[in-house]
């Protein structure tokens, strides 16, 4: 007996029916499911607190913290700088040389190749919450970089100059700077180096110890 097809009309007409509804779909024209959208707006939610999420951050990424006053800084600074037994002191930024010389620190004020330097302290001028990064400039640094200095890093830093994200400094540093960007930003997020023998800092991945002024 010779085999005969059969169709299911049925089928048919079901797959029919879903075409139809398919073009009669995309003819039509569709309202956006979220019509009060700002596709402007920063997608990051600004933070009420952001000195605590910038201390957050900064602590988790590696980074050492002590917080202190207006009154109190130059204590802390002395009492750091003695008991991590640092004796040659790369000072970067003019207005702590009175007070280390009245504690009698000594202290240069440039690279010395002949000179092995323990410390340097550097003025970070922005702090990013977002981040827990510190943002240099040349106006306080004379290096090219922070970095590859020396292993032990003082930033001196204001809680006032805490900012959400990277726009947000490039902001605040125009309104600094007369509407001007400086010619060299370096934005630095510091690490926790690890080894067998625990932290392991460097001239490359040096210890950033933050003094914030509050």
């Amino acid at each position: 007996m010779t085999p005969t097809a059969t169709f299911d009309t049925f089928s048919i007409t079901s797959k029919e029916n879903m075409r139809r509804k398919i073009r009669h779909a995309l003819t039509q024209k569709s309202t956006s499911k979220f019509p009060h959208i700002n596709i402007h707006a920063d997608p990051f939610e600004k933070l009420e607190n952001l000195a605590t999420e910038f201390f957050y951050n900064f602590r988790r990424a590696g980074g050492k913290l002590i917080a202190c006053k207006r009154d109190n800084f130059v204590d802390i600074l002395h009492k750091l700088i003695a008991g991590q037994r640092y004796t040659t002191i790369l000072n970067t930024n003019e207005s702590i040389s009175p007070a280390l010389t009245k504690r009698n620190l000594n202290y240069i004020t440039c690279m010395d190749s002949h000179r092995q330097i323990d410390v340097a302290i550097i003025y970070a001028d922005i702090l990013i919450a977002k981040t827990g990064s510190m943002l240099f400039t040349q106006k306080f640094s004379l290096y090219p970089s922070v970095r590859n200095i020396t292993k032990d890093i003082i930033v001196v830093a204001f809680e006032k100059n805490i900012v959400f994200d990277l726009k947000d400094a490039f902001a605040l540093q125009q309104e600094k700077n007369q509407g001007n960007l400086y010619d060299f930003v370096e934005v630095i997020t510091p690490t926790k180096p690890i080894s067998e023998k625990g932290e392991d800092y460097s001239p490359l991945e040096p210890r950033f110890i933050l003094l914030l002024i509050q």
